[in-house]
């Protein structure tokens, strides 16, 4: 499974259990208002997946596109298909972005410059988080 291949080969801290991946599927399934999994296909194969969460940023004054997760298989990585992804939730039919925002652990630098190189920028507020039981 994907999810899995991304959270091992960049672990974030937090555990995937595929409880919690077919929760994000129900939800998303049950309410696509809130965001989207689009799995990544190249002809007949599967060359990865990507998870946009949307929300309403008061901060930025309107629909932000959070990319939760991508990932690219590592035999399709370097042809573009992570960047058409980008540019695909750019163009969401039906929303009028005010931006895309990604997230990605300190560690993964390759990732760091993928994102850097497609115009995305370090901000200066921090994301914290505090889990509820």
């Amino acid at each position: 499974m994907m999810v899995l291949a991304l959270y091992r080969e960049d672990p974030s801290g937090q555990k995937m259990p595929l409880r919690k991946i077919r929760r994000t599927i129900a939800e998303l399934s049950a309410h696509p208002d809130k965001g989207a999994i689009t799995i990544i296909h190249i002809g007949n194969a599967i060359a990865g997946y990507g998870i946009v969460i949307y929300y309403w940023s008061n901060e930025y004054g309107g629909t932000i596109a959070h990319i939760d997760e991508l990932y690219v298989r590592p035999s399709w990585r370097n042809r573009r298909i992570g960047s058409s992804y980008l540019e695909h939730i750019a163009k969401t039919k039906g929303m009028k972005l005010k931006g895309i925002q990604v997230e990605t652990t300190p560690a993964n630098q390759k990732a760091l410059a993928f994102y850097s190189r497609r115009g995305f920028k370090q901000v200066e507020n921090h994301h914290m988080f505090r889990e509820l039981p």
